[in-house]
């Protein structure tokens, strides 16, 4: 009786590790699948690369932001400065500062701080350059404050400049919250000269639009010397007359050919406190600090090849 006990015992626990084994039942719970987003994305909407080319990403300038240690990061330090590349710390009040910016869920963050006389911001540049012809598009959420969400790119010898981005969300502003500035400069830095095409056909908007409230795609196509072209969301928006480049022959007759920085910033912009009234150490908007932050999903530049 005691051996067919045992027997019936050995059995049991047999066809029980032999059930588990053929069991079509996972023993754990599946990991889910981790999506990465698309390193590149169809760019239809801009002209042909060229014969037997195509629009082709340029990773040493272009960055997703999914950084698991943050800036600390392997490939964040490989490609980006955590500065201004010049070591400047921004326009009038703004004060450039590496602790405003930080990079969190996929995305890069930059938030603002009054300290004392000045306005703490975020500024990151790439290491490399980048020139014609390229196209750069941005995934960013402007600050709803008076403060400039800003994506652009500058020579080293900062004497030719391409706004791809500067905009100001505040929407107490019913006319900028509502518009993009879409420009470029060129410069003689000595004695200083600055110019700059003005006019409404800089400032785009499809006026319903509050920028600030959502994402949205923004793109510049450098073409060549002479040809800039601006896109939103996909949609060619503004295209630069080609004797709005350099009027003033600051390039001699060259135009844009410079090698350039890409740049991601936020600043206190000087002229916007004679133009508009602002005291940029009191607004409520910046010293809101869901209202003062910044959001940039992505950076990507591509290249025909």
């Amino acid at each position: 009786m005691k051996t067919n006990t045992s027997l019936t015992l050995l059995s049991i626990v047999l066809c029980t590790i032999i059930f588990a084994c053929s069991s079509d039942s996972p023993s754990e719970t599946p990991k889910p699948e981790v999506i990465e987003p698309p390193k590149e994305v169809p760019l239809s909407y801009l002209p042909s690369a060229g014969t037997g080319k195509t629009w082709k990403l340029q990773s040493n300038l272009s960055s997703e932001f999914n950084y698991p240690e943050g800036k600390a990061s392997t490939e964040f330090q490989n490609d980006w400065q955590d500065k201004f590349f010049n070591g400047w710390t921004g326009p009038g009040k703004t004060r450039y500062t590496p602790e405003q910016s930080t990079i969190e869920n996929g995305e890069l963050v930059y938030k603002a701080k009054v300290v004392g006389s000045t306005i703490q911001t975020g500024c990151i540049t790439t290491k490399a350059k980048g020139v014609y012809p390229l196209y750069m598009e941005v995934r960013v959420k402007i600050s709803e404050s008076v403060l400039a969400s800003a994506v652009w790119m500058l020579s080293a010898d900062s004497t030719e400049e391409i706004d791809n981005l500067e905009a100001f969300g505040e929407k107490a502003n019913n006319y900028f919250s509502k518009r993009l500035h879409l420009s470029h400069h060129v410069f003689i830095r000595s004695p200083f000269q600055d110019y700059q095409p003005e006019g409404e056909a800089t400032w785009y908007t499809d006026t319903k639009t509050f920028w600030a409230d959502d994402f949205h795609n923004y793109g510049v196509l450098w073409e060549d010397p002479w040809t800039l072209s601006y896109y939103v969301d996909g949609k060619l928006v503004r295209k630069t007359p080609k004797a709005e480049i350099d009027p003033r022959n600051y390039t001699n007759g060259n135009g844009l050919t410079k090698p350039m920085y890409m740049i991601i910033s936020a600043a206190a912009q000087s002229w916007r406190e004679s133009n508009s009234g602002i005291n940029f150490l009191t607004d409520p908007s910046v010293l809101s600090e869901s209202r003062s932050t910044m959001r940039v999903d992505w950076i990507r530049v591509y290249k025909p090849e």
